[in-house]
């Protein structure tokens, strides 16, 4: 698994939902849906942090965003279980997962969506294994569970009241934060906080990457900027893969 994120924001309803899900036996497969930035992925490995206790022969992540050829699927997977693939990965796989409990998250399938049988075929294999996958389109395989996920809870237009409790704005309070400690909502700005939210249509994403932008901006000219391009998200941090730095680069 990828080191610990930061801590998962406005998604608790989403995990008690999954995790009683994931509980099932009869939920082999269970794919994460949404477009590009919504958080899928971050989801996902809280999921796996909260469920490591019924999968006690492993959770395995499986980051397919490099993979482009549906054939190399297989061999992703073993390596993410540390097997050596040799000449017929998927036979290794089987024999692997056949009698373990396991629990595979393999990440962004929607690169490699024409191996969705290699998933099917896995399960069929190995009665105790789990798949919770991430893609923005669903595998349509019958034994698959599809569920949506949304974009962040955002503050209504008019009479909106606590505003810092919606989750968007919460996220954004909280990158904000972390590139300006001193930042802090107040009656002054949280009208501009929620405008801006809702601007990104409470992408976690784009809100991350706009919260950034806050370094160099003051937050009407952040919003007038959003209001003319999303060209200024693009201060991600480093340590993301590229297709996360950008809003641009996510949309490619």
């Amino acid at each position: 698994m990828p080191h610990p994120a930061p801590p998962l924001i406005g998604r608790a309803h989403d995990c008690a939902a999954l995790c009683t899900l994931l509980s099932d036996p009869a939920a082999r497969l269970v794919t994460l849906t949404g477009p590009g930035g919504v958080g899928k992925t971050r989801l996902a490995l809280q999921l796996a942090q909260d469920l490591r206790d019924i999968f006690a022969d492993g959770v395995f992540f499986i980051d397919l965003a490099p993979v482009s050829d549906a054939s190399f699927v297989p061999v992703a997977i073993a390596r993410a279980l540390g097997l050596e693939a040799g000449t017929a990965p998927l036979d290794t796989l089987t024999r692997a997962l056949a009698e373990q409990p396991s629990l595979l998250l393999p990440d962004h399938f929607e690169q490699v969506v024409a191996a969705a049988p290699i998933v099917a075929e896995l399960l069929s294999a190995a009665p105790y294994l789990r798949i919770l996958a991430t893609s923005r389109t669903p595998l349509r395989l019958r034994c698959e569970q599809e569920y949506a996920v949304e974009p962040l809870a955002l503050p209504p237009e008019q009479g909106a009241h606590a505003v810092e409790t919606y989750a968007a704005v919460a996220l954004f309070v909280r990158r904000a934060q972390a590139i300006q400690p001193q930042f802090a909502l107040t009656g002054e700005n949280q009208a501009l906080v929620a405008a801006i939210c809702r601007r990104l249509d409470g992408l976690p994403l784009a809100i991350e990457l706009a919260a950034a932008r806050t370094r160099l901006l003051p937050l009407p000219a952040l919003l007038r900027r959003l209001d003319q391009r999303l060209a200024v998200l693009n201060d991600g941090p480093r340590d993301l893969p590229a297709r996360q730095q950008t809003l641009r680069a996510t949309l490619e």
